[in-house]
């Protein structure tokens, strides 16, 4: 009664593959009960709809399918002209590690082991990535959510598959470039691993509405992209560490300064240590433990990094960095409310 195609049978397939099962699903016979008198097909279909069936259709119906057009889309022939030279391409890159994980934050070396894309390989790429998108698109519309049918699924399934494992080797090929920038942007503000990971973001997004057809490099357009972002990302922070540094110093003056002559000035690291205790217990234990760890206070000789902190907490960077900033403005508010005094640097 159904489709010959079905999404377990192409869930072990290589790569290299991909091209091939893009033009068999895509010139693939109709299922049976498209092809019977509305009417039978309606009585067929009655006795195989499930509740599980029906929310498969409800979900592919949710999801937005976005896609950058192209007249060559709705040409008759257009399986043979972007499908076809996609199933050749394929074949030939055939990467020996497959992409499946979207995870890129992984070892920094494997990225270079996904060749440069040349300019006729984005082509087809990115033409084939938003075929398939575009192809699905249609065919959900195709959907009855009342009596949907199996292989109608499968195949809209199987195209956002292909489509967004093609987009994945395309950023696979070009992560190289967000590393090239965020080199020229790191410093003691701005870690290179947390630039990369922002430098992600925008590579993703702009692969996903690059038009091709502008006859661009995609490098050019991306570079531009992760640039602008990571220069405001990057500015963010150091904002931030400004921000840091300036209310440490109005609560303790010059405390790692003291720390390498903590001999000769015992009796200026116990007052001050006394109006930072004070300080401390009006706040909460989390808010405690994150200032000690990041300032080195008691029983840490050495400030740890706010990613430290985040990975123990099970929290993120930008959250625990908020929460340093709350705990600061709180302590010098307590300092103004108990009229307490900062000795001076001796």
């Amino acid at each position: 009664m159904y489709s010959e195609i079905s999404i377990g049978q192409f869930e072990a397939d290589s790569f290299s593959q991909l091209g091939e099962r893009a033009v068999r699903t895509d010139q693939a016979r109709a299922c049976q009960c498209e092809l019977m008198a509305s009417q039978k097909a309606a009585r067929m279909r009655k006795f195989c709809v499930t509740r599980e069936l029906q929310k498969r259709a409800e979900n592919i119906c949710s999801q937005e399918i976005e896609f950058v057009f192209s007249d060559q889309f709705k040409q008759d022939d257009a399986c043979d002209q972007i499908l076809v030279p996609l199933q050749k391409l394929c074949a030939e890159l055939n990467p020996e590690s497959e992409l499946e994980s979207t995870d890129f934050t992984a070892q920094h070396t494997a990225l270079y082991s996904v060749p440069l894309l040349e300019k006729e390989q984005e082509v087809i790429l990115f033409k084939g990535m938003n075929y398939l998108k575009y192809r699905a698109a249609v065919l959900r519309d195709k959907i009855e959510l009342k009596s949907p049918c199996v292989g109608l699924l499968d195949r809209i399934e199987q195209k956002l598959k292909d489509a967004l494992r093609l987009r994945d080797y395309i950023i696979q090929a070009n992560l190289r470039l967000v590393l090239s920038i965020a080199k020229s942007l790191t410093d003691r503000a701005n870690l290179f691993d947390d630039i990369v990971s922002d430098g992600q973001l925008p590579l993703i997004r702009a692969v996903e509405i690059f038009d091709i057809e502008r006859g661009n490099r995609f490098s050019t357009y991306a570079t531009w992209a992760v640039r602008n972002f990571l220069f405001r990302s990057t500015k963010k922070r150091r904002k931030y560490r400004n921000t840091f540094q300036s209310g440490v110093e109005s609560v303790a003056v010059g405390l790692s300064d003291h720390r390498l002559a903590q001999r000769s000035h015992e009796s200026y690291h116990h007052t001050i240590h006394g109006v930072l205790k004070k300080v401390l217990e009006t706040l909460d234990e989390r808010e405690q433990m994150i200032l000690k760890r990041r300032f080195g206070l008691y029983q840490s000789d050495t400030p740890q990094k706010f990613r430290e902190i985040a990975e123990d907490l099970g929290v993120s960077t930008e959250r625990v960095r908020q929460l340093t900033i709350r705990s600061l403005q709180r302590m010098r508010e307590a300092v103004e409310e108990q009229n307490l005094e900062i000795p001076e640097i001796i």
